[in-house]
């Protein structure tokens, strides 16, 4: 029988890590009737709020030089969402596949700082319980921000596995929960999540750094991959969070504070401050500095802030995700997708009516992209792409 292995990422940029996590999906997913590799990858924005250092299409190419067999876009504005909507979004898309291979089985495979699936899936099951949900949502302020989980887990059942790898795993075995997709956790190696350079491994932080830097990183990434990623470096440059937020502080000052409420992540009061340091800041960095408490992370910030701009409201979270956008496919993923035909829905153009809310909030997020680049591309730039095909 087939195995359909799901792994969500960024791949912003891909590295030696992100190819070690293919290839022992891989290996512990083998299945007599072979295994497909569907990597559910974020478009152009990010989960911290920022633009992902080169376009979604070269990204997508890279997967499949990993390992990836179809490579389908974790859409906005999930993508750029806190962990239980990044995970609402990934597994959706995950699911959409997997329902169309009801014979089929299905594994999703992640990274874990602590790599044991059986704690992790207690975790999620813990966290899931009526009682924990009641006290989280009981709080004063809501609760609902990394730091009141932590603690109140640890109250009520104990140390909660919490590298950033963790947290997301709990989100996504909490969202699958019932799918018949059954998680792995692999143990993550070298550098940690938004670290440095640890055992010749480079996270993507570190190495979106030495691009920016203008560095070689070419030892960190593995060497297909690091040649399409260049590829699409040298035709366009690189993207930068700097003249993304030169894009959208113009649009913070002129919305009003009564609308703020209304945009996701930008309840209780988030967006009215992001617009009030709006007025103030000389810069989107000083902005977000200015906003800024010990509550609030810069990454919740910057995401509050790219759904203010692009009128993204909080229901927007709860739209369906209709089918799956393609980006990239390998021959075994050219197969699978002729298989698909006729049970699940597959886009193949980000100009495509498809999508949460008809793929509004995509095509917008498509078009203030192409303003973090120097020069900034034609706001149709993406909607002309079609994906890469093997």
């Amino acid at each position: 029988m087939r195995n359909f292995i799901y792994i969500i990422c960024e791949l912003n940029p891909p590295h030696k890590g992100h190819a070690y996590l293919f290839a022992e999906a891989a290996r512990l997913c083998a299945a007599d009737g072979g295994v497909v590799t569907v990597a559910v990858m974020s478009g152009h924005m990010t989960q911290r709020g920022s633009p992902a250092i080169v376009d979604k299409y070269a990204r997508a190419h890279a997967a499949v030089s990993l390992g990836a067999d179809l490579v389908v876009e974790l859409p906005f504005p999930f993508s750029c969402a806190s962990a239980e909507n990044f995970a609402r979004g990934g597994i959706a898309a995950a699911r959409a596949v997997a329902d169309a291979y009801p014979e089929c089985t299905h594994t999703l495979v992640f990274g874990s700082e602590c790599g044991d699936t059986a704690a992790l899936c207690r975790a999620a099951e813990n966290m899931s319980s009526e009682q924990f949900r009641a006290r989280l949502y009981d709080a004063p302020d809501g609760g609902h921000n990394a730091r009141r989980i932590a603690e109140l887990y640890s109250e009520m059942f104990g140390a909660l596995p919490d590298g950033p790898n963790d947290s997301l795993a709990i989100e996504y075995i909490r969202e699958s929960s019932g799918t018949g997709i059954a998680p792995l956790a692999i143990k993550r190696i070298g550098a940690r999540h938004d670290g440095g350079v640890e055992d010749g491994f480079a996270s993507s932080s570190a190495i979106r750094g030495m691009m920016a830097a203008g560095r070689g990183c070419s030892g960190y990434i593995p060497d297909d991959a690091y040649e399409i990623i260049a590829s699409a470096a040298r035709e366009h440059g690189i993207a930068s969070e700097a003249r993304l937020g030169a894009a959208i502080m113009p649009i913070l000052r002129v919305t009003d504070p009564d609308d703020a409420d209304g945009f996701a992540e930008c309840g209780g009061g988030v967006g009215r401050r992001i617009l009030a340091a709006a007025s103030r800041a000389g810069s989107y960095e000083d902005a977000i500095r200015l906003a800024a408490t010990k509550k609030y992370t810069n990454a919740r910030l910057r995401r509050a802030a790219m759904f203010a701009a692009l009128r993204v409201p909080q229901s927007a979270f709860g739209d369906a995700v209709e089918g799956v956008r393609l980006l990239a496919a390998s021959a075994v993923g050219t197969e699978a997708l002729r298989g698909m035909r006729g049970r699940v829905r597959v886009a193949v153009r980000a100009a495509d009516a498809f999508g949460v809310d008809g793929g509004i909030y995509d095509r917008r997020a498509d078009a203030l992209y192409a303003m973090a680049y120097e020069p900034a591309l034609p706001a149709g730039e993406f909607a002309r792409r079609a994906p890469w095909i093997g």
